[in-house]
C-alpha cells in the first residue's frame, strides 16, 4: 500500500529542497492569512522548483470564484484547496480539493458532499477542527467516512503519530505543516524525513498483514 504524502505550508526553498528530496507526492503553498501565507507571486515562484511528477497544491481557504481563476490561470497548481463550505456551485474545469473541518457533524457535511458530487469515492481532506493549529483531527469520527472517500487525514499530524494514524485509518494519503517545522513557517528537514520514513515503516506494516 502506498500513502501519498502532502506537505503544506512552505515558505523557503530550504524546505521545499528537503520535501522534494525526501520523496513526497504533493506540496502546498498556502495563499490564506496564516504564518505560512505566501503572496501568489511568491507561491507562483517558489513552485517553479517543484519538479513535473510531484503535485503543486495552492491551499486557499474560502476565496470567491474570481480569485480562484485568478489563481488558476496565474498559477496552474494541481489542486485547488478550499475549505468545503465555501465551495463554488461549479469549478468551470478547476481541480478543486474539498476540505473538511472536524466537528460533531463532520460526517453529515462529507456525505452530502459526496452525495451532491455524484463521484465515487471523491478525494477530500478530513482536517482538524482549526485548520493549521497542530490540533489532532478525532480519528473515530474521521473513520466514519473512511469507506466513502479518498480520504487524505490531516489535523495535527506528526513523525510520532503518523503511522498510528495510518494503521486505523487506512488513508489514500496524509497531510501535514506544522508537524514537521522548527517554528512556524519554517520547515525542519530532519522532520520532513522524519515523517516520510514513519509512513514508509507504517506501508511496510500494512503489506504484512
Amino acid at each position: 500500500m502506498s500513502i501519498h504524502i502532502k506537505i503544506c505550508g512552505f515558505t523557503t526553498e530550504d524546505g521545499l529542497k528537503a520535501a522534494i528530496d525526501c520523496g513526497v507526492d504533493s506540496v502546498g503553498f498556502v495563499l490564506d492569512p496564516s504564518p505560512r501565507q505566501l503572496g501568489l507571486d511568491a507561491a507562483i515562484a517558489l513552485a517553479s522548483h517543484v519538479p513535473d511528477h510531484i503535485k503543486t497544491v495552492a491551499v486557499c481557504g474560502r476565496p470567491d470564484l474570481k480569485q480562484i481563476q485568478t489563481i488558476w490561470d496565474r498559477m496552474r497548481p494541481d489542486w485547488i484547496q478550499l475549505m468545503s463550505d465555501s465551495l463554488p456551485d461549479s469549478s468551470y474545469g478547476i481541480p478543486i480539493l474539498p476540505a473538511f473541518e472536524d466537528g460533531p457533524d463532520l460526517v453529515e457535511r462529507v456525505m452530502a458532499y459526496v452525495d451532491q458530487s455524484g463521484m465515487v469515492e471523491p478525494l477530500v481532506v478530513a482536517d482538524g477542527p482549526r485548520p493549521g493549529s497542530g490540533i489532532v483531527a478525532d480519528w473515530n469520527r474521521v473513520g466514519g467516512i473512511q469507506n466513502s472517500t479518498r480520504l487524505m487525514l490531516a489535523g495535527g499530524l506528526n513523525p510520532e503519530n503518523v503511522g498510528e494514524a495510518i494503521l486505523r485509518l487506512r488513508p489514500w494519503a496524509v497531510d501535514v505543516s506544522s508537524g514537521v517545522e522548527s517554528s512556524p513557517g519554517i520547515k525542519s528537514p530532519e522532520k520532513i524525513r522524519a515523517f516520510v520514513e514513519s509512513v514508509r515503516v507504517a506501508e511496510r506494516q500494512l503489506e504484512n498483514e
